[in-house]
């Protein structure tokens, strides 16, 4: 599952107050429920059609589910359309005289808005939205009641623009501000005890970034506490397989995907996603040596990801990763040259095609 998704939930955070009926919608989005979640946040917007809270949500509704039943033009121009109110609200706010919170509404909505503009290969509207993102976090940061808020805001902002594959070095200084991943982690670690409201969210970057940077150990008791809250979600049960692979416990890690794996196929509601627990199930036999197994996983992606062509696009590159280990080098470079025609294949995968097509090295396994 994309880190897109989980980052997208932690923003969605901050558009809550206390417990509401978009408390209820948010338990339902980690649950992989976005038929109900949907429903409910447009009930409510009947009530407030203008609330940014809900338009958020709605934001947030949308782009999960593109990733889990594809990422169809019409389920992304749906996510660009509600980004985009999200964005007109919050400027509005903006000048209302505008309060603190509104800061931190606008910079959730700008936040969204340059990972919008940065999927669709448009980056220097999208550094224009960091930008203004970051303008709003500073500001919000001055206020004692949204400062805690906005700290997390400037974590995420941080890992951000320290894992995005930029297509040029990002150290222009109007753009970024220094990133220290390592504090913006600790920053996040510190808020539980301030804000527990926002709990899962912190679990689930904390999850992600520390896997991402080598420190499984770290994510375990995270780990733990959201399988305890979501006992059957499915992005709990793929942060559970990344982190498996993130430890070198690669046995423990195909077990698990390929269980998951078999779960989806039996289960109508999480049937979309089988093509991910396929790609997953092959990384994991991948990093076995499996190569002719993780051959077959990643094959099943592809056949059965017709609606995900940014996981089709990753698994056209495992293929020839595969291929070259088989010391097919000719197969090998024909995949490679396939992911840069591809639809789905954004920067980050063409650059590793274009490093595997010139000496075959070892990209970290999951990817997409």
């Amino acid at each position: 599952m994309k880190k897109a998704f989980l980052l997208l939930l932690l923003l969605s955070a901050f558009a809550y107050g206390s417990e509401t009926a978009l408390d209820k919608g948010r338990a339902l989005l980690y649950s992989g429920r976005f038929a109900e979640a949907e429903k409910l946040f447009q009930e409510e917007r009947k009530k407030s059609p203008d609330e940014i809270s809900i338009l958020i949500s709605l934001a947030a509704s949308a782009f999960g589910s593109a990733v889990m039943h594809g990422e169809d033009e019409e389920k992304l121009a749906l996510l660009d359309r509600r980004i985009e109110e999200c964005c007109e609200r919050s400027i509005a706010l903006l000048k209302e005289p505008a309060s603190p919170e509104a800061y931190l509404y606008a910079a959730v909505s700008f936040l969204m808005r340059a990972s919008s503009e940065a999927r669709s290969d448009r980056t220097a509207s999208s550094m224009i939205w960091l930008k203004r993102a970051l303008t709003q976090i500073m500001r919000a940061q001055k206020y004692e009641e949204t400062a805690p808020d906005a700290n997390m805001l400037n974590s995420a902002y941080n890992c951000i623009m320290d894992t995005a594959p930029w297509p040029v070095p990002m150290c222009v200084g109007w753009i970024v501000q220094p990133a220290n991943l390592g504090k913006s982690l600790a920053v996040i670690e510190e808020q539980f005890e301030k804000k527990p409201r926002f709990e899962t969210e912190m679990r689930i970057f904390l999850v992600w970034e520390y896997c991402r940077e080598g420190y499984p150990r770290c994510a375990l008791g995270h780990l733990k506490a959201l399988k305890k809250s979501y006992p059957d979600s499915p992005f709990v049960e793929i942060m559970s397989i990344r982190s498996e692979l993130s430890s070198g416990n690669h046995q423990g890690s195909l077990r698990l995907a390929t269980n998951f794996y078999a779960r989806c196929k039996s289960r109508s509601a999480w049937r979309d996603l089988t093509p991910d627990a396929a790609f997953l199930s092959g990384s994991a036999a991948l990093s076995l040596g499996y190569s002719v197994s993780a051959e077959k996983w990643f094959e099943t992606a592809l056949l059965e990801g017709t609606k995900k062509p940014r996981l089709q696009a990753a698994a056209q590159l495992m293929l020839g990763k595969c291929a070259d280990q088989r010391g097919e080098r000719e197969e090998a470079l024909r995949r490679y040259a396939l992911v840069h025609i591809h639809k789905g294949a954004n920067p980050l995968l063409k650059n590793f095609a274009s490093k595997l097509q010139k000496k075959a090295c070892e990209p970290r396994q999951v990817i997409y």
